[in-house]
């Protein structure tokens, strides 16, 4: 029994400290947090993407328990696949953007390293998206303000936290830094434009053998 506590003690502590200290220290003293973050290998990949799912599944459970005040969704399009693709993808195509702008700008940081500086960054929303979560179950309409506000500074302190490990990860000025977003926001409309234009071909392609199998069973089978 001692040891199973023991262990489970240990598996608590390792938690905190990584999903809840660093990301804490991170956020609090960013240049320090993310230094150490990436020469000191503070920063876990497996923990990144822990950080994203937990996201994810926060926002699979809001989906259908937000309150009413705030919950315009409809029950019978709940669609967890779709929300689970929604909240990943946006995190792997702008990793994916901003490390092939900042490979021909110098930038110091790997696509390890900017994956799990992006899955670090979603530590303000979780702690924001369980507060909004309980308050649209007790708040009034008329103090639903709240959790707009809330929503805000989660999302804020999101960029605030990207935008700093950019800085400090690829050893970039200020100036730099906010020119490399730019051009990742480019990046990431010409990777959704090809993507869009992949699935499109992708749809007429199946359509055509689709309707040709169709012709074909019709007329011998």
């Amino acid at each position: 029994m001692n040891k199973v506590l023991t262990t489970i003690k240990n598996l608590w502590k390792k938690f905190v400290d990584n999903f809840i200290k660093m990301p804490l220290r991170v956020m609090a003293h960013p240049v320090i947090g993310y230094t150490e973050f990436k020469e000191d290998k503070k920063g876990k990949l497996s923990v990144a993407i822990g950080m994203v799912i937990i996201y994810a599944l926060i926002t699979i459970i809001r989906y259908n328990a937000d309150g009413i005040i705030i919950n315009a969704n409809d029950p019978t399009k709940f669609n967890s696949l779709k929300l689970l693709v929604y909240t990943i993808m946006p995190l792997i195509i702008l990793s994916v953007a901003n490390w092939s702008i900042t490979t021909l700008m110098n930038g110091k940081g790997t696509m390890k390293q900017i994956l799990t500086m992006g899955g670090y960054s979603y530590f303000p929303l979780i702690f924001v998206s369980i507060i909004n979560l309980v308050l649209s179950n007790v708040l009034t309409v008329s103090e639903a303000q709240i959790i707009t506000l809330l929503t805000v500074i989660g999302v804020v302190l999101m960029v605030y936290m990207i935008f700093m490990g950019l800085v400090v990860i690829h050893e970039y000025g200020v100036g730099k830094a906010i020119t490399t977003i730019v051009l990742t926001i480019i990046a990431t409309a010409v990777i959704l434009f090809i993507a869009l234009l992949i699935f499109d071909l992708s749809s007429q392609i199946y359509g055509f053998i689709y309707s040709l199998y169709k012709e074909i069973v019709s007329r011998y089978f």
